[in-house]
């Protein structure tokens, strides 16, 4: 029993921990942005270079860690490939047509998501305790994305669409990593399904009509290795461990630790403080990501 309470502690840290990384990506994308780099030039490199961190590494130290059988595979390369690559190109969509809080307000609809499904879909029913701390989690979000100051949010057509195609595609991702870590581990999860969204990029770019450019400039560069080392490879790995150890809903509320980061480091880099609003929506979130923290030590202590 003990184990089982240790590895759902490592299990919810890494959660949060991985939250805290995604918390930078608006910062990434609004700088890259203002390096004249694309959206869909950042949705497909950024992975991309994720994915060359990942190989590199398991080259060197971890290279039977991807063996997989044939179902793995096919299940995580389309349709872990699928939900990242959605993912990518609404996320930097989403930024580039409404700002990073409309987007971030949208996304973090995600938990909500994957408690409704994570009931019959993985047979993980959350207790009440645990959407009351969900609801309260989102809930902090959206007030936290109203309290931006001098950043209005917008929800218009493309915004919206953009949005919430990257809610639901994180929902997704979040309930095939519960699915498939367990089965096959967190390194294949990682890479194939990370791998399967490069090609699926690479292929349906020209059909969609993105127009991706390579980045010039070595500052541009290093923004998007930067991007793709912390944000794809580390965080990526650390989200897919913690759904081998902890329930998929646990998890998604760990995750909404991000926009309490977004917002810090918004505040620091950008100049994009909050309101009281936002810090007590803030709070909220906070609220919402210990209790389910520590609901979950008590249960399995």
């Amino acid at each position: 029993m003990e184990a089982s309470s240790r590895a759902a502690r490592r299990g919810y840290a890494e959660a949060v921990s991985a939250a805290a990384l995604w918390g930078s990506s608006g910062i990434f994308s609004v700088y890259l942005f203002r390096m004249d780099v694309p959206p869909a030039t950042v949705a497909l490199v950024r992975p991309l270079l994720g994915l060359l961190f990942m190989v590199a590494y398991l080259a060197l130290f971890r290279g039977s860690a991807l063996r997989v059988p044939w179902k793995g595979l096919v299940v995580l390369a389309l349709g872990g490939g699928l939900a990242v690559g959605v993912f990518q190109v609404a996320y930097q969509a989403s930024i580039d047509a409404v700002g990073v809080p409309s987007t971030v307000a949208l996304l973090y609809l995600a938990p909500a998501f994957v408690v409704v499904a994570s009931g019959p879909l993985l047979g993980e029913w959350p207790s009440r305790r645990r959407v009351g701390l969900a609801v309260l989690a989102v809930a902090g979000v959206w007030l936290s994305v109203l309290g931006a100051q001098d950043v209005e949010p917008k929800f218009g057509s493309a915004g919206l669409g953009w949005g919430l195609a990257a809610g639901v595609s994180y929902a997704a991702y979040t309930l095939l990593g519960r699915f498939a870590t367990p089965r096959w581990g967190s390194v294949p999860a990682v890479v194939y399904s990370t791998a399967g969204a490069c090609v699926l990029l690479l292929a349906t770019a020209p059909v969609l009509g993105h127009a991706w450019t390579l980045p010039s400039g070595v500052p541009a560069w290093t923004t998007l290795a930067a991007f793709g080392l912390l944000t794809v490879a580390v965080a990526q790995f650390l989200f897919f461990d913690a759904l081998g150890r902890i329930e998929a809903s646990r998890a998604s509320v760990a995750a909404t630790a991000e926009p309490v980061v977004a917002a810090l480091l918004a505040t620091a880099l950008l100049s994009q403080g909050l309101r009281p609003i936002g810090w007590v929506g803030l709070c909220l979130v906070v609220t919402g990501v210990a209790g389910v923290g520590l609901a979950g030590q008590k249960r399995v202590a």
